[in-house]
């Protein structure tokens, strides 16, 4: 199980560090302050859009908001452009020698999951994390931020 409060925690630290409010982030990657509010407590569940529209925002990587790794303040985090996650999902798969079907029968990740990321649907943080951990790389490479 994915444990979201360390997400929480390092949002609340990055806003205090930047002097920056729920509701004027919020306004500023698209959902309301309470959402942005409910990440901080570790309450609400966020989906991959807006976990890279906040990276992007504090120049970060994902990984780093995700809990799962460290921040060099010295260091700024370039992202890529983005492909389609199913696209680079299967690029990843590819790379780690997985299909559908093995995934489908190997992992939680079953066929109905493909289909719905396929579909238009975001993935959730705490899928990303799984994926990552399943792949044993970053989040940000799981997605394509970095190579």
């Amino acid at each position: 199980m994915v444990n979201l409060s360390l997400f929480g925690e390092r949002l609340s630290d990055l806003m205090i560090e930047v002097n920056i409010k729920s509701e004027e982030l919020g306004k500023k990657i698209g959902v309301s302050g309470s959402a942005v509010r409910r990440w901080q407590r570790g309450n609400g569940i966020i989906n991959l859009t807006n976990l890279i529209a906040l990276a992007d925002h504090f120049g970060c990587a994902v990984d780093y908001l995700a809990g799962r790794g460290s921040i060099d303040n010295d260091e700024v985090f370039t992202p890529k452009t983005l492909p389609p996650f199913p696209q680079r999902l299967r690029e990843v798969m590819q790379e780690k020698g997985m299909t559908r079907y093995s995934m489908d029968q190997d992992t939680k990740f079953k066929d109905c999951y493909f289909t719905r990321w396929d579909n238009g649907t975001i993935p959730l943080l705490t899928n990303v994390i799984e994926l990552a951990d399943l792949f044993d790389c970053t989040i940000d490479y799981l997605i394509g931020r970095e190579t």
